[in-house]
Parts: C-alpha cells; sequence; structure tokens
C-alpha cells in the first residue's frame, strides 16, 4: 500500500542540490559539441563519449525505475 502524501517527510534540498547533476550533464555536452566542432581524431571520441552520457544516464534511469530495490 503506498503511503499517503501527507504522512510522507518533507525533502528541504537548495537549488544546488536539484540542478547539480543537470547542470554537470550540461556543461559536459556543452563540452562535446565544442570537441565535435573543433576537432579531429581524439576530440572525436571525446566528443562521442561526452554526447553519448545523456543517453546512458537515461537508459540508466529507466533501468532502475523498471526494477525498483
Amino acid at each position: 500500500m503506498a503511503t499517503p502524501v501527507r504522512n510522507r517527510p518533507r525533502l528541504h534540498r537548495s537549488v544546488w542540490d536539484v540542478f547539480r547533476i543537470p547542470l554537470l550533464v550540461g556543461v559536459i555536452c556543452g563540452a562535446g559539441l565544442g570537441l565535435a566542432l573543433v576537432g579531429d581524431g581524439v576530440s572525436d571520441v571525446l566528443s562521442w563519449l561526452a554526447l553519448s552520457l545523456p543517453v546512458v544516464l537515461a537508459i540508466v534511469c529507466w533501468r532502475r525505475a523498471a526494477h525498483p530495490r
């Protein structure tokens, strides 16, 4: 049985706590886009890794939601 909303403890999170990870992902993706525009060789590999980060994170979150602990 699900816990009613009124009985759940309230989490007080700062703006930094909420946006820390999305900001980091955005900065990494921006760096990946910059590397893809200006570099060749190793820069291309690094840009692919950086730009694949959101896809990997989405898959990890999706799998966690499908198989709760």
